[in-house]
């Protein structure tokens, strides 16, 4: 698994929060959503293990001890978290293609 960090002020900041992947904040944050969307009615794993050939994007936010974490592989986003909190979601059906 490999990770990309986006460091960011505050969540609202769009020019600070870039990762290497070239995302602002709103769109890494959109992703995030996006995933949590399209993982709904979805049969999740009781512990998650990100795929081995997964990158996770990470957007940290120095205003709050959290972070949220999308996992990509072959340039689709596969699962999406909130670590601190425990919160995972998968897209399972992306995983079996």
């Amino acid at each position: 698994m490999h990770t990309q960090n986006v460091n960011v002020k505050t969540a609202a900041q769009e020019s600070t929060g870039r990762c290497d992947s070239n995302l602002t904040t709103s769109q890494f944050t959109d992703l995030f959503f996006w995933v949590l969307a399209a993982s709904e009615g979805e049969p999740q794993p009781a512990i998650f293990t990100p795929p081995e050939n997964a990158t996770e994007l990470t957007l940290i936010n120095d205003e709050c001890p959290d972070y949220i974490s999308v996992w990509v592989v072959d340039g689709r986003p596969v699962a999406a978290a909130m670590p601190l909190d425990n919160f995972y979601r998968v897209i399972s059906s992306s995983l079996t293609h």
